[in-house]
């Protein structure tokens, strides 16, 4: 009998295709636990040779991923085409599945302060954790055994780098260890301008910058470990992102492509305010239309209708973590307690949004025998979002949204000869408290199953059945006061409402020929029942309910070539979402995006070390239906063009621990919107050229 713990150690079971330090086309296996597709995984090494600083930089070989959204607090992203209401973002096992504002993208992390990056695809098997209908972006944090060598006790870690687009990054890292305590202090700042949009993009003032896109981030990371045996580890960490600057109220939008226009009532003309007619302003009729006009007679840029103004978003994030191994009948484990608390806060307006995620996680390894294993532990997670106030409605008091989930799995791993099959079973149970006060739990059990087959020691094959639900989520943070506008805003849940439960039946392959080419491929066929929607169900009030089903498949194809220096590669990926029968409109629950093609060609010399590259994303055209209003039928009528983008770059080490890196970004300077981003006019345009320099050197 094979080994099989030797091919696919513990819970990964798929073998895929990534580039380590050497750019070697290696065999790892997938962070998806069961039998699943290729998934690129981002390395400590891959980073320090990268100008990249944001992970959609680090992710653009993935074709099943797509970003949009500019840069930072206003970038959405798809998995499969599923959007950020359906795919999680894991830190170091903490995640939370809320949002602080619907015009706002979920918090994305500094890649400074990581050491490895993965994408999760599809449903997860019973291992995955808590709601993992659709996928997850999943992220480990360094720690200083990670960088320190073989004899060094000490060490530290520097990187500056600067674009063409007036930014700049700068970041310090040193560690140590000291008998069996090790620490970790490191701190990454991004200071990024108003970018360009590319050729021909002109703002209504006639320039050639996106207005409001400048951000600066900060990110810093503590940590402190201690070796308790050899066979046991306890670390506490602590991680702070910050993005701040003067953002758009509605982030994903630039309403400064509009112009400024003024209404009237009743019929009557509209006037200008005190201050336009001081400014000497006029008023200018065309059609319906009542535009504002300069002294001079021109059309004013409505840069103030999306509220400027400088905004923090902080996400604050504390761990403690216990791992242990060879413990007799428990071969592997963890155990950890996490809190973390993401807020939004405008200080000219004294206002302020909270997320608060409390949880636990306990995971168990036992091995039977010398080819079977068993997976099995507890997830944790509790939530309450804390708007910036809390009204009185109908004579009700408003609470802040609450919700608390466990989950309990089990998971065999089995080998049996050429074959690997997986089992799993997973319960999970969610009570939740809307801010009325109405409250609803429920329970479900979910299986899967998976199945590798080596062929040959170069072929396998694998499919996968597995189910997974996820709980209601809550209603944006910012806007759970019970009063919007005004009046009342105030959203409830369902006494009966049932968790959304997707299904994901995949089929795949991996290939490997003489070490020197790789190939791989999926299947998918996805299913989510009951998904949730809020429904109005009279003036100023509405309620979760369940909605509709929601259908997903399409495909995953890779490949890498690698002789001597060279390395080629290319991919495509293709998603098409349905709710009811129709395609998807919702950025935030699923949505289009076009078949995606990766590409890449590389050459690496040994003498000097210099790696020269080229990366390319082509997209193709996508449209959809405009409205699921009208589910079941009408036309489609919403168009995205596609676009293309090449990337070019150069990465030198003149000696072992330095690195300096050049790129050009979107070349030929490409003016293009990411589909995973709203349609329209007002909708931000992804950067322009762009040629970033980077030096970071290890000591």
């Amino acid at each position: 009998m094979r080994n099989h713990f030797s091919l696919l150690p513990l819970a990964m079971l798929v073998t895929t295709t990534v580039y380590a330090d050497n750019l070697d086309v290696i065999n790892v296996v997938s962070e998806n636990t069961g039998a699943k597709s290729k998934t690129n995984v981002i390395t400590t090494e891959s980073i320090n040779r990268s100008t990249e600083t944001e992970l959609k930089g680090l992710l653009k070989d993935e074709p099943a991923i797509n970003f949009g959204g500019g840069r930072g607090t206003s970038q959405w992203f798809t998995i499969r085409g599923m959007g950020q209401d359906q795919v999680d973002v894991k830190v170091d096992d903490a995640y939370t599945d809320a949002q602080l504002f619907h015009h706002q993208g979920r918090f994305i992390f500094d890649p400074a302060l990581l050491k490895k990056v993965s994408v999760q695809k599809g449903t997860g098997s019973a291992s995955a954790g808590i709601g993992a209908t659709s996928g997850a972006i999943v992220a480990e944090t360094v720690s200083a055994k990670d960088l320190l060598k073989d004899g060094q006790d000490i060490g530290f870690k520097v990187n500056a780098g600067v674009s063409s687009n007036k930014g700049w990054s700068k970041g310090a890292t040193v560690y140590s260890r000291a008998q069996a305590m090790d620490v970790l202090l490191s701190g990454n700042w991004v200071n990024e301008s108003d970018y360009k949009g590319g050729h021909r993009f002109r703002n209504l003032e006639g320039g050639t910058k996106v207005q409001n896109s400048a951000l600066h981030q900060r990110g810093l990371l503590a940590k402190v470990g201690v070796d308790i045996t050899e066979d046991q580890r306890v670390e506490l960490s602590h991680r702070q992102e910050r993005h701040y600057g003067v953002r758009a109220l509605r982030e994903e939008f630039d309403f400064s492509q509009d112009w400024l226009t003024a209404n009237g009532r009743n019929g009557t003309p509209p006037a200008l305010t005190k201050e336009q007619r001081a400014n000497g302003y006029m008023l200018n009729r065309e059609g319906n239309t009542w535009y504002v006009l300069d002294r001079d007679g021109n059309k004013i840029p409505n840069t103030a209708n999306n509220a400027p103004r400088y905004r923090i978003t902080t996400n604050n994030t504390s761990k403690i973590e216990w791992t242990g191994k060879n413990m007799g009948l428990i071969s592997n484990a963890k155990a950890n307690v996490w809190r973390s608390v993401i807020s939004r806060e405008e200080p000219s307006e004294h206002e302020k949004q909270r997320l608060i995620a409390n949880g636990a996680n306990v995971n168990l390894d036992s091995p039977i025998g010398e080819s079977h294993l068993i997976k099995y532990g507890v997830n944790y997670r509790d939530q309450e979002g804390k708007p910036n106030s809390l009204t009185v409605q109908n004579g009700v008091q408003m609470k802040s949204q609450k919700k608390r989930e466990v989950g309990v799995y089990t998971e065999g791993i089995w080998g049996l000869g050429a074959f690997t099959l997986t089992t799993g079973l997973r319960y999970d149970h969610f009570n939740f408290r809307a801010m009325d006060g109405s409250k609803s739990k429920k329970g479900s059990v979910n299986p899967s199953v998976g199945l590798v087959y080596e062929v040959t020691n170069d072929l396998s094959l694998n499919t996968s059945l597995n189910y997974a639900t996820r709980s209601p989520r809550f209603h944006e943070i910012m806007l759970s006061s019970g009063a919007s506008r005004g009046g009342t805003a105030v959203y409830s849940i369902a006494n009966n409402i049932k968790p959304e439960k997707s299904r994901n039946a995949e089929v795949g392959f991996n290939y490997k020929f003489a070490d020197s080419l790789s190939l791989n491929g999926s299947y998918f066929w996805q299913t989510v029942q009951d998904t949730h929607a809020f429904t109005q169900i009279r003036q100023g009030y509405y309620e979760i309910q369940n909605a509709g089903k929601l259908r997903n498949h399409g495909y995953e194809l890779g490949t890498a070539y690698k002789y001597e220096g060279l390395t080629l590669r290319a991919g495509v990926a293709y998603s098409k979402p349905e709710l009811d029968g129709r395609t998807v409109d919702s950025t935030v629950t699923a949505i289009p995006i076009g078949r995606t093609w990766t590409t890449g060609a590389s050459y690496r010399f040994e003498q000097p070390d210099v790696e020269i590259g080229w990366k390319g994303r082509f997209v193709q055209h996508t449209s959809y239906d405009s409205t699921t209003n009208n589910r079941g039928g009408g036309a489609t009528t919403t168009k995205r063009p596609g676009y293309g983008v090449n990337d070019f770059y150069v990465t030198w080490k003149p000696v072992k621990n330095v690195n300096i890196n050049l790129a050009l970004n979107n070349a030929f300077n490409k003016y293009y919107r990411s589909h995973s981003q709203r349609a329209g006019v007002s909708t931000l345009p992804e950067p322009g050229r762009d040629v970033r320099l980077s030096v970071n050197y290890t000591f």
